[in-house]
């Protein structure tokens, strides 16, 4: 998530009365996932944050459909409700052994970590129990989209009962034209749509002259509500991961905006007619 510029202050009180929220049994579940079909049998060695874990077998795992609050390093503080997630999803695993992994139809990411669903042996999803307490938001990244509807749906509920993320100040979407460098990570963002244009790949969009949004040719296609008709002028809110980009005087001259961020599937982009 991006940077705010203020204080993040939690009091004795806020923390006696959101942990145990946070820790409701799993019988209070999202709408249920479909079960794994062809899992692997393993057990958790560490937990690092909301999203990814070590199995024992030394494989560190990147859950997919879901991006948590992140733990503060070099030198930075944590997100808001980062501890929280680590700690819902090791309460989660807590006595558990025998849990079930689905890999991913795309297996590894770019970093080498396995991408996979998780769930505990009686079928629970924990993406999916994570994002109904509202400890992350919900991504859409393919072609790894067999959970995408039961994960928006657990998403949607924490979003109506405003839990975690969906009631604090601090992930609310940024408005492009306030965007500053310290502002690059996962967030949502909104602007007016100022220009459209092709690619050599793809097409894009500008977004308040300050993000420059690109997406494939195929979406395009495949979704027309992504043609130049369809926005051009209107507001419209995306979520995804925002690129700072350090631009030369002769880049800045020809025009090349001080943000960027690919959209790679539908759910990244809403047009704001009535409820952004």
């Amino acid at each position: 998530m991006h940077t705010r510029k203020k204080a993040l202050t939690f009091s004795a009180f806020f923390f006696a009365s959101i942990i145990p929220a946070l820790f409701w049994s799993t019988s209070s579940r999202a709408q249920s996932c479909p079960p794994p079909q062809s899992v692997q049998t393993v057990s958790i060695a560490t937990v690092f944050d909301g999203d990814t874990v070590r199995l024992n077998d030394g494989r560190k795992v990147r859950l997919i459909g879901i991006n948590t609050p992140e733990l503060g390093r070099d030198g930075k503080p944590d997100q808001p409700l980062a501890r929280q997630a680590k700690a819902a999803l090791e309460q989660l695993l807590q006595g558990q052994s025998d849990l079930q992994l689905q890999p991913g139809q795309q297996s590894h990411d770019r970093y080498g970590r396995l991408l996979a669903h998780l769930y505990l042996h009686d079928g629970t999803n924990l993406e999916a129990q994570l994002l109904k307490r509202g400890l992350g938001f919900a991504i859409s990244i393919p072609p790894n989209l067999k959970l995408r509807d039961c994960l928006r749906h657990a998403e949607q509920q924490a979003r109506q009962q405003q839990r975690g993320v969906w009631s604090d100040p601090y992930y609310q979407p940024l408005r492009a034209t306030d965007l500053s460098a310290d502002n690059g990570g996962f967030g949502r963002f909104r602007g007016q749509v100022t220009k459209t244009g092709k690619l050599k790949k793809g097409h894009y969009l500008e977004l308040d002259g300050k993000i420059f949004i690109t997406f494939e040719s195929t979406l395009l296609q495949q979704h027309p509500q992504f043609s130049s008709d369809n926005l051009l002028g209107y507001h419209i809110e995306i979520r995804g991961w925002l690129i700072t980009r350090k631009l030369t005087k002769d880049q800045l001259n020809r025009g090349y905006l001080p943000f960027m961020l690919n959209i790679n599937h539908p759910d990244g982009l809403k047009r704001c007619d009535t409820d952004c």
